[in-house]
C-alpha cells in the first residue's frame, strides 16, 4: 500500500482518518491508527490488488471478505458509511443489470422525440429479454439452473419487455390495453401462472376507471435510477448493513441446503425451510438468489448480492416485510451447519466409491465453519432482530 492510495481511500470516505494527537512542545502531531482502520485497509488492499475500480472494491468488501477462499463466508468489515453510500450510488448510476436500467439509457440516447424514445425503449427491452431467454433456454437444455428472473418463453420475454418500457416511459406511451395484453401473455401463461384471471380482470377495471376519469395507470417505479437513489439516501445505514448481513447468511447457508437436498435428508429443519419457501414468494426469491450467488466465486458474489440488496432497500413494501419474511425461517437456520455435516457424511462415501468430482458451482469443500473474519454468531436469528424500517417510508 502506498500513502497515495491510503489518502485516496480516506478522501473517498471508505477509510477512517486516524485520530491526531499533539506531540507537545510545539513539535507537531501524529496520527494514530485504530484497529478498525487496519482491518479496513487490509481488506481494501486485497480487493484492489489487481487495479480494481475503487467503487467495485468497496462493494466487494461490503459483501464478502477478500480472504474468503473458494466458498462464500459471511463476514463483517467496519466500512465507513460515507464510502459505502458513495459506492452504492455509483452502482445505481452505472447499473446495466436490469431491463429498466438498460431502457433508461436507451431513452436518454434517443433524444427528445417521443416516437424515437418509445421505439428505443421497446427495442432495448426486447433485446435485453431476448438475450436472457436464449441464454436460459441453452442452460435448460444443458441441464443447468437458470436465474429465477429469466423468461421461460418468448411470450414471457415479450411481456417483460413491454412492462420494462412502460415503467420508464409510462403506460400511455404504449396503450394500457397493449401493456395488459402483453402482461397477460407473460405472467398468465401456463409456465408461469403468477397472476390469476381475477387479478387481470381487476387490473383492467382499474385501467378503465382511470381512463374514464382522465387519469393514467401508473406502474411501480421502484426500478428507476432516480427512485433507487432517493430510497437509498433515505434508508438508515444500519438497515443497509443488517439487510446485507442477513443476505450474506442466506448465501452462506445455500451450499449446506443444497448438499442436504442432494443427500435426500429427511430433516425437520429442511422441511420447515421448504414450507416457508413454498408459502412466501419473497422468501423464495431470496433463497433462489442466495443459491445463485453461492455458486459464484466469492470475488464475484457482490455482482449479484448488491443488486438484490438495492432492490430490497428501494422497494418499500419489500423492506417493510423483510424482517418478518426472513424471521419465518427461524429456527431452522440454526441447524444449517449440522445439516451440512450430515449431508457431507452421507455423500462422501458414495462419491468416493463412484470417483465423482465435486458438482459444478459448488466452489471448494464446505466444512461447516465460519471464517475468523466473521462476526460472532452468523445465524439469522441474531441478525434479524436488529432490522428496522428506514426513517422515511
Amino acid at each position: 500500500m502506498s500513502w497515495a492510495k491510503i489518502r485516496r481511500w480516506r478522501e473517498f470516505g471508505v477509510l477512517p482518518w486516524g485520530a491526531r494527537r499533539g506531540l507537545g512542545r510545539g513539535i507537531g502531531s501524529a496520527s494514530e491508527i485504530t484497529a478498525d482502520t487496519a482491518v479496513v485497509a487490509e481488506a481494501l488492499a486485497l480487493a484492489t490488488a489487481r487495479k480494481t475500480r475503487l467503487e467495485k472494491a468497496v462493494l466487494r468488501v461490503f459483501t464478502v471478505h477478500p480472504r474468503s477462499g473458494d466458498a462464500f463466508v459471511a463476514t463483517w468489515v467496519p466500512l465507513p458509511e460515507r464510502g459505502v453510500r458513495r459506492a452504492l450510488m455509483w452502482y445505481v448510476g452505472q447499473d446495466r443489470s436490469s431491463a429498466v436500467a438498460v431502457v433508461e439509457r436507451a431513452v436518454e440516447a434517443a433524444g427528445d422525440d417521443p416516437d424515437r424514445r418509445a421505439d428505443a425503449a421497446l427495442a432495448a427491452a426486447q433485446t435485453y429479454y431476448a438475450r436472457r431467454y436464449h441464454r436460459a433456454r441453452s442452460t435448460r437444455r444443458a441441464g443447468g439452473r437458470v436465474h429465477p428472473a429469466d423468461p421461460h418463453s418468448r411470450a414471457d420475454a415479450h411481456g417483460l419487455a413491454m412492462f420494462a418500457a412502460a415503467v420508464v416511459l409510462g403506460v400511455q406511451e404504449f396503450g394500457a390495453d397493449g401493456v395488459l395484453e402483453a402482461l397477460r401473455e407473460s405472467f398468465g401463461s401456463p409456465g408461469d401462472g403468477l397472476v390469476s384471471a381475477q387479478a387481470f380482470a381487476e387490473m383492467e377495471a382499474i385501467t378503465s376507471e382511470a381512463e374514464c376519469s382522465g387519469g393514467q395507470l401508473v406502474l411501480p417505479g421502484g426500478g428507476l435510477a432516480a427512485d433507487k437513489e432517493r430510497w437509498l439516501s433515505e434508508t438508515d445505514y444500519d438497515t443497509l448493513c443488517q439487510v446485507r448481513h442477513v443476505l450474506a447468511v442466506l448465501v452462506e447457508s445455500a451450499l449446506p441446503l443444497r448438499l442436504a437436498s442432494r443427500a435426500s435428508l429427511q430433516d425437520p429443519a429442511l422441511r420447515h425451510i421448504e414450507q416457508v419457501r413454498a408459502a412466501n414468494p419473497r422468501v423464495r426469491r431470496y433463497l433462489d438468489c442466495a443459491d445463485s450467488i453461492s455458486r459464484r466465486p466469492p470475488a464475484d458474489a457482490w455482482e449479484e448480492l448488491i443488486p438484490l440488496l438495492i432492490s430490497i432497500c428501494t422497494t418499500p413494501e419489500d423492506l417493510e416485510a423483510f424482517q418478518q419474511d426472513v424471521t419465518a425461517l427461524d429456527p431452522a437456520l440454526d441447524e444449517i451447519h449440522h445439516l451440512g455435516r450430515r449431508a457431507v457424511a452421507c455423500l462422501a462415501p458414495a462419491s468416493s466409491a463412484a470417483g465423482e468430482a465435486p458438482a459444478a458451482g459448488d466452489h471448494g469443500v464446505w466444512r461447516g465453519t465460519t471464517s475468523a473474519a466473521s462476526p460472532a454468531g452468523t445465524q439469522l436469528n441474531q441478525a434479524a432482530p436488529y432490522l428496522r424500517a428506514p426513517g422515511v417510508m
